[in-house]
């Protein structure tokens, strides 16, 4: 089971909807969230940060090493381990896919009735761009998309 909560960058300007994968990290080890706006205020800590097209994510590492133990993970868990493997990360491919991908259906909704294969042929062809790009700007989940 996972857990969804949105969160605001550290200036307020920005949020992201985030994905707490198996439920295993409490939403308390975000610690902070930089947006591209506001990352001058983080002091880089490359032990607890983790980095992505801009945005910086902090985890309190103590708590996240404790619940990762608890559950067998072991070993050197740092801020990637933590990202990559989808424990505290975007929830899509980066954080603005969960309005994006609301504003996508909601456009394309009339489709439904009229013409449901042209609808999912649409869709796919819009969210496979939209990943192209994400991939070419250098987002990290979309690199593994």
């Amino acid at each position: 089971m996972c857990m969804n909560l949105r969160r605001q960058c550290r200036c307020g300007r920005n949020g992201a909807y985030l994905l707490l994968g198996d439920n295993l990290l409490p939403p308390e080890v975000l610690v902070n969230l930089y947006c591209p706006e506001c990352r001058e205020l983080a002091a880089w800590d490359g032990t607890a940060m983790v980095e992505d097209c801009g945005w910086i994510l902090e985890y309190d590492m103590a708590v996240a090493r404790a619940c990762l133990e608890k559950r067998g993970l072991t070993g050197t868990a740092g801020p990637e381990f933590i990202f990559d493997r989808g424990y505290l990360t975007w929830q899509g491919l980066a954080p603005g896919d969960h309005e994006l991908n609301t504003r996508l259906h909601q456009r394309l909704a009339p489709l439904i009735e009229e013409n449901l294969k042209l609808y999912l042929e649409t869709l796919k062809k819009e969210w496979l761009k939209h990943v192209a790009a994400l991939k070419a700007a250098g987002w990290r989940k979309a690199q593994a998309a």
